[in-house]
């Protein structure tokens, strides 16, 4: 499996690009922005992207779901809780300087759900918190972890829909049951280790442990 992330967009965010090497099969997680640099890059890695799934929908994560749907031809793939939030898409996307229309979406991802790309297959957690449709996807020793979890940090919970408690209790309940050996690939920033943030992240070795 090969895993490229590619900041774009104003705030950075980590568009999130997960091939099966064998039949070159790949997830587009998260088209924020900037879909035309993204698909050049796939295209010199001779992905072929079967799948366009958003990890939650907030605009940095979907602001290019229209451009990428009509290039590639797929619906994009959301919670159901994420059916409403699309619906108020556009007065949210002016204020960050976006102009939307409506963006449709296709299939619904619940957890206990899995996604497959060629021999590899995530399961499907539900983590809500920083927005309430956040979902993340394991499989052996990889995370894509939206805006759940970061290197030293966590997902803002100031957000419409964002609750702390809530967010804490994702973190307590799905990610740190994982293997130590777990990488993630956060939506903003680097990947990192688990067993890393167990140790050095504040908001884990502060506020999760103590509840």
């Amino acid at each position: 499996m090969k895993i490229l992330q590619i900041p774009v967009g104003p705030l950075e965010m980590n568009a999130t690009l997960v091939m099966d090497e064998e039949s070159k099969e790949t997830i587009f997680f998260d088209p924020g922005d900037e879909i035309e640099k993204i698909l050049k890059v796939a295209e010199l890695e001779k992905m072929e992207i079967t799948r366009l799934i958003a990890t939650h929908c907030h605009i940095d994560h979907i602001a290019g779901s229209n451009e990428a749907m009509e290039k590639l031809q797929l619906r994009l793939e959301i919670s159901p809780i994420g059916v409403s939030m699309l619906g108020n898409v556009g007065p949210i996307a002016a204020s960050f300087g976006y102009q939307i229309s409506k963006i449709k979406h296709g299939g619904l991802l619940n957890e206990g759900d899995k996604v497959t790309v060629g021999n590899t297959t995530f399961d499907i957690l539900h983590c809500p918190g920083h927005s309430p449709d956040s979902l993340c996807f394991y499989t052996d020793g990889i995370l894509i972890g939206g805006d759940v979890i970061f290197k030293g940090s966590v997902g803002r919970t100031d957000l419409p829909g964002g609750n702390p408690n809530e967010l804490m209790k994702s973190i307590k309940e799905k990610i740190l049951p994982l293997p130590n050996n777990t990488i993630i690939y956060p939506g903003h920033g680097p990947e990192t280790f688990l067993e890393d943030e167990k140790k050095n992240n504040p908001f884990i070795t502060g506020r999760v442990n103590l509840m």
